[in-house]
């Protein structure tokens, strides 16, 4: 896995077979809260013949040296540097659940750095419950397998659910509690109608962790949306249905 120093950070990343290739598109990845790369390795593998796909272990997650951040905002600007730090000009950037508060936030401070914007699970705003920080902070393990049953759509796979219950329980638990409250935190309802640049908004149907209406608000208030609701899947769409968001992005790609 290569990596690059951010920040005073180590910080892991995958990406396809060809590398971060010349003269191709390049998307950066950002997982969810309590996450990491591997979230996206359906996207990795299967946008990487036509673009360089770059998934991202956030600081704190993953293989990548900590800590992590407790704001939206703080890694929003973090984000900056490790684009900055690529090297990289013009990128597309992807986001599920906590990362596409991230690229929200970073859009509307910075919108000149993306070219567009990919956003999978995600709102203007990311209220977590009280009982979600209580649950956790009593005993992760259980709470951690009560919220992954609720991440996955009706249709999902027990190896599925097991893969998802696996990453989660990789994460240092003050890790997960800090990404909670960073997006507890996030709340840019009146701000998002400023964002310019396109937009894939991608949501499951069966998404009750960010419900389409989320996803419709983005739509509504972004200024060049395409919204894409795919039947069945749950918070975790890219996982769930990769075959219906590769297809999805590719078909936004074609349009830019």
């Amino acid at each position: 896995m290569p990596t690059v120093e951010v920040e005073g950070r180590t910080i892991h990343y995958l990406t396809g077979v060809n590398g971060i290739a010349p003269g191709r598109r390049n998307i950066i990845f950002l997982h969810g809260a309590g996450g990491n790369a591997f979230a996206w390795q359906n996207q990795r593998r299967g946008l990487d013949p036509g673009v360089n796909t770059i998934c991202v272990d956030l600081p704190g997650h993953g293989q990548s040296s900590g800590p992590g951040y407790t704001s939206i905002a703080e890694y929003s600007q973090w984000l900056l540097h490790f684009i900055d730090g690529l090297k990289l000009t013009g990128v597309i950037v992807a986001g599920h659940s906590m990362g596409g508060g991230v690229i929200l936030e970073a859009a509307i401070s910075h919108p000149e750095i993306f070219e567009a914007l990919i956003l999978v699970g995600t709102g203007a705003r990311l209220k977590v419950s009280a009982e979600i920080f209580q649950s956790f902070e009593r005993n992760f393990a259980l709470a951690a397998e009560r919220l992954v049953r609720k991440c996955y759509g009706p249709g999902s796979s027990k190896k599925l659910i097991k893969w998802g219950l696996e990453q989660l329980l990789k994460e240092l638990p003050e890790v997960v509690l800090a990404d909670f409250r960073a997006c507890h935190g996030f709340n840019r309802m009146d701000d998002v109608a400023q964002i310019e640049n396109p937009a894939l908004i991608v949501c499951g149907s069966e998404d009750i962790m960010t419900p389409p209406t989320y996803s419709q608000f983005l739509a509504e208030k972004l200024q060049r949306t395409t919204l894409r609701i795919v039947e069945g899947a749950g918070h975790m769409a890219m996982v769930e249905k990769p075959f219906e968001v590769n297809a999805s992005i590719l078909k936004f790609l074609a349009g830019l």
